[in-house]
């Protein structure tokens, strides 16, 4: 596996000892002593630490601070707004945090624990970012210059499948603003394009997939398995090749499951389908009261109707029933499952019937766990709410109120970002 390249590194906030606090409590930039010695702590990991502190932690340390501050045995941030401190004592390989009201500065825990938490230790495999329908590559873009900037990944490239001649091609974007950051090979982590993902079934799909993670691995030697990461219907692509469902267009032999997956995260995806897309390829009018406006209309971009993936990301649709059929098509028991589930937003499940979740996908759709005959699997589910901003859109229903989506937020949500990290290790 290709070694992180690490630059400016994010995470928490250390505590010093008393002493130590109360020389520098007035003076935040107290000189750098440039003797210490942090053997036990590598300084690329403290940093990564840092600076995921002060991202996805703004409240407790800002403004952001690139670089660090010496003083044995403490290698820390100070953040003068918040009046905190945060570091690693290289004595005990432990994280100290100081805040505006401490006396003497806190152990919060193991350097260790906090490098897993916040996806800065070794990542042992390379992950794949999957987008959904009517979407591309370019939806993971605020994760991918995270990655790269903060916490010093490599980003491998692009890699898309081309039908015509059956192979992949990894290549590196044009807007990316990081010299150096794309290797168009060899990578910590990628993120797909399929060839088209209206047009095309889920098995096909996931027969993409199965060949741009064979790319992927070929690139990274040494490395036999893949961190699989799907935002909606890319999640169920991904389930089509974990199943043995996946297959080449044309072709009605499927592609066995090659033990190359460690782990697979959904984010927002309808395990058990969606109504919208019910409502949509029916071109119901729920909403025809006023305004003459339909489900159809909470979806952004240009979603045809009556697409193919339209139709199979339908409840009961052949596709989503067979995917479901856990018996004669199992998830491999080897594979860890996390269900990051969108919520906040009332989302229709009938012509009548809201459940809480991201207004396209269900709670209750989200979470594989719901599915009969996965509790033999590894897995977790965690439920995040997803704030109403510019990414969504909603419509005004007379009587009903207001109905919006948060869908197509969960892919740049800071939250989501914060637990996709957490499950990396």
């Amino acid at each position: 596996m290709v070694k992180k390249h690490r630059k400016n590194n994010f995470f928490i906030v250390p505590y010093f000892a008393i002493i130590f606090f109360v020389s520098i409590w007035n003076t935040a930039d107290a000189n750098t002593d440039s003797s210490v010695d942090i053997s036990t702590v590598e300084l690329s990991n403290v940093e990564c630490l840092l600076n995921w502190a002060q991202t996805f932690h703004p409240n407790l340390f800002s403004p952001l601070v690139s670089g660090v501050q010496s003083s044995p045995p403490f290698t820390y941030r100070f953040y003068p707004v918040t009046n905190s401190y945060l570091g690693v004592s290289s004595d005990d390989n432990h994280v100290y945090y100081l805040g505006p009201d401490g006396i003497s500065p806190k152990d919060i825990g193991e350097l260790s624990t906090f490098l897993n938490e916040s996806g800065c230790g070794q990542t042992t495999h390379p992950v794949i970012f999957i987008h959904g329908l009517d979407s591309s590559a370019d939806t993971w873009v605020s994760y991918r210059n995270y990655l790269i900037n903060n916490a010093g990944w490599l980003f491998g490239g692009i890699p898309t499948y081309d039908p015509e001649t059956k192979t992949v091609n990894i290549n590196c974007p044009s807007d990316l603003d990081f010299p150096n950051a794309c290797s168009g090979g060899a990578g910590n982590f990628y993120t797909l394009n399929f060839s088209n993902n209206q047009d095309l079934t889920l098995d096909v799909l996931g027969g993409e997939l199965a060949d741009i993670v064979k790319a992927v691995l070929a690139n990274n030697p040494g490395t036999t398995k893949v961190i699989l990461i799907g935002h909606s219907s890319g999640g169920l692509a991904a389930r089509g090749y974990l199943q043995g469902l996946a297959r080449v267009l044309d072709s009605t032999s499927t592609i066995p499951y090659r033990e190359d997956v460690a782990k697979l995260i959904t984010v927002g995806t309808p395990h058990q389908g969606s109504f919208w897309a019910q409502a949509c390829h029916a071109n119901l009018d729920l909403f025809d009261i006023i305004n003459n406006v339909g489900i159809c209309d909470l979806l952004p971009g240009d979603i045809d109707s009556d697409s193919i993936a339209v139709q199979e990301l339908q409840p009961d649709s052949a596709a989503i029933n067979t995917l479901n059929d856990l018996i004669n098509h199992p998830l491999p028991i080897s594979v860890l499952y996390v269900s990051i589930i969108g919520t906040g937003q009332p989302t229709l499940t009938s012509i009548v019937d809201f459940q809480d979740g991201d207004g396209i996908v269900s709670a209750s759709s989200q979470d594989l766990i719901n599915l009969s005959g996965t509790s033999a699997l590894q897995q977790k589910s965690t439920k995040i709410v997803i704030p109403f901003r510019e990414c969504a859109n909603e419509i005004e229903i007379p009587i009903i109120d207001n109905v919006g989506q948060t869908h197509t937020c969960e892919t740049t949500d800071i939250t989501i970002g914060a637990e996709i990290l957490r499950n990396l290790q």
